[in-house]
C-alpha cells in the first residue's frame, strides 16, 4: 500500500513539472515569432503547433503538448 502512495505521489509531481514546463516553452516561442524569418507556409505550421501546445495543455495532456510546442520551436530554430 505505501509504494502505491509513493507511486501515485512521484506521479502527481512529474504531472505538475510536465504542466508548468508547457507555458514556458509557449512563451519562447510567442517571443521568436516576430523576428522569424520564415516561409509564410513554415510560420503558419509554427502558429498551428503553438495552439496545439496550448490546447493539448489545457487538456491536461502535457507530454503530447510538449512534443507540438518542441515541434514549432525545431521549426524556429529555437
Amino acid at each position: 500500500m505505501k509504494q502505491l502512495v509513493i507511486g501515485s505521489l512521484i506521479m502527481s509531481f512529474a504531472a505538475i513539472a510536465s504542466a508548468h514546463g508547457c507555458p514556458g516553452e509557449m512563451r519562447a516561442i510567442d517571443a521568436k515569432v516576430p523576428t522569424a524569418q520564415l516561409p509564410a507556409a513554415e510560420m503558419s505550421k509554427v502558429k498551428a503547433l503553438r495552439a496545439e501546445g496550448e490546447r493539448l495543455h489545457k487538456e491536461g495532456k502535457h507530454a503530447e503538448s510538449m512534443k507540438a510546442l518542441a515541434e514549432a520551436k525545431k521549426l524556429l530554430g529555437v
